[in-house]
């Protein structure tokens, strides 16, 4: 469940006044879904080791979705003022009639949610000190960056942002699901110079608690990934392995992501389309998709229609196993729903959605796996990806990195292209290493793939 940022107002009191109100409203065989999000972000930006720019914002809001005989009709207003509900009520019901009949249209019954350990969603420190008391650590993080590397110059941009929020979902078959959250981060871009050459890198860090960010590795990250290309060469064209970063493997990830999506791969536009419990990759592959992650970005216990979540082995071994079901999704397979609904807000409806959603990483190290590639490119950078057709997952980017040598690391390499296929590359992957690292809600280890043409 995304959460949005806290508001001020009790929203759980609000919620429970507008279901009491619904009720009494609503026609007799009509089924209906509440959903209100609110909450509070803010943050600073810093230029020079100044603050250019602090922000602070408070957002919330309620989303009403009504189903009768198959047919749906939703509305969406910003703001709980007296007469929100009476309007949304009118516009829904409205709806109804022109919205085509789906018999698997429904809402979702409630479940007890699995009896798991704290999931550490909020951290009770955020959104008390004025944004102010960061810059000794963003100034810091900016020296960090400037001595990391010797052909770094400047520090473009630097930033910090922390939100706070709650979500309650309540529904006319008995769903009450309340879930509060916090999230923070931290960002940087960075320029690296020599002689005329100009290269631009970025590294963060974020999560749920502030004392998880990681000042420092944001900091080096970003000064790596921005001298990594200076004095780089363009490689000849020929067959190599391709070392994926984990920066660059969440990428990769993101496209199966929407791939995994139930909804999809029932309209025909996955490439996982007709693949459940046949292989579609190597037996190094096994993708998870877990939102009881203690402190993950996207961990809930609930999902956005507020059926309880559960962790999902959806590739394992290679073999596709399970998909992405919200409950619309899960009627159509005629099956239960997975509890991976998710909206963007409350603006809009559920749909099949991934949580912490990773590959999960092998036994050797990112050194070993280097030692033991004799020709290939460790790619820090992809361009183009979201250019991949998501049903046949054929793609043609551009790539930039560092030569591999007999085992060692030797030259920055950019202007190199790759061309080839989502699965094909699944399922010619031969060594994951074991450093896992999430950016948001996506992540993987360093990966490697045989074999393919660089050019």
């Amino acid at each position: 469940m995304k959460t949005a940022p806290i508001a001020a107002a009790s929203l759980v009191e609000k919620a429970d006044e507008y279901f009491r109100r619904l009720r009494r409203k609503l026609p007799r065989g009509c089924e209906a879904e509440l959903y209100l999000a609110g909450g509070r972000e803010r943050g600073i930006e810093m230029r020079d080791g100044r603050p250019e720019t602090i922000h602070e914002s408070c957002d919330e809001g309620v989303g009403l979705r009504l189903i009768r005989q198959g047919r749906m009709g939703f509305a969406y207003a910003s703001g709980l003022g007296p007469k929100t509900l009476d309007t949304l009520l009118s516009q829904a019901l409205a709806q109804q009639p022109h919205s085509p009949a789906d018999p698997h249209r429904g809402l979702p019954a409630p479940a007890e949610p699995a009896d798991e350990e704290p999931l550490e969603l909020e951290d009770p420190s955020l959104l008390v000190e004025p944004l102010e008391a960061q810059m000794p650590k963003l100034r810091a993080m900016e020296e960090t960056a400037l001595q990391a590397e010797p052909h770094v110059k400047r520090v473009l941009r630097l930033g910090y942002g922390e939100s706070a929020g709650e979500t309650v979902i309540l529904n006319t078959l008995g769903i009450r699901a309340i879930e509060r959250g916090t999230h923070c981060s931290v960002g940087l871009a960075i320029s690296a110079e020599k002689d005329g050459q100009v290269q631009i890198g970025s590294g963060s860090s974020s999560g749920r608690f502030y004392e998880g960010l990681d000042f420092d590795r944001a900091a080096r990250e970003g000064a790596r990934r921005a001298s990594v290309l200076i004095d780089s060469k363009k490689l000849p064209t020929g067959r190599r392995a391709v070392l994926f970063d984990p920066w660059v493997a969440g990428e990769f990830i993101e496209i199966i992501a929407g791939a995994l999506s139930a909804d999809e791969v029932q309209r025909g536009k996955s490439l996982f389309q007709g693949k459940l419990g046949k292989r579609v990759a190597s037996d190094r592959v096994r993708i998870i998709d877990d939102p009881h992650r203690r402190r993950g970005s996207a961990s809930s216990r609930f999902d956005d229609e507020g059926v309880p979540t559960r962790k999902k082995v959806l590739i394992d071994g290679g073999v596709l196993k399970e998909l992405l079901f919200d409950t619309y999704t899960a009627n159509k397979d005629g099956r239960a729903s997975n509890g991976a609904a998710g909206r963007a807000s409350y603006r809009g409806t559920p749909a099949p959605s991934s949580s912490n959603l990773y590959l999960e990483p092998g036994a050797m190290s990112r050194e070993e796996l280097i030692r033991d590639t004799r020709d290939g490119i460790l790619v820090f950078e992809v361009m183009g990806m979201h250019t991949t057709d998501p049903v046949s997952g054929e793609f043609s980017v551009g790539l930039s990195g560092i030569a591999v040598e007999n085992g060692q690391l030797t030259h920055g390499v950019r202007g190199a292209m790759l061309a080839g296929n989502v699965l094909q590359m699944l399922e010619r992957v031969d060594a994951v290493a074991d450093d896992l690292t999430f950016y948001g809600r996506l992540a993987a280890p360093t990966f490697r793939v045989p074999d393919l043409t660089v050019a």
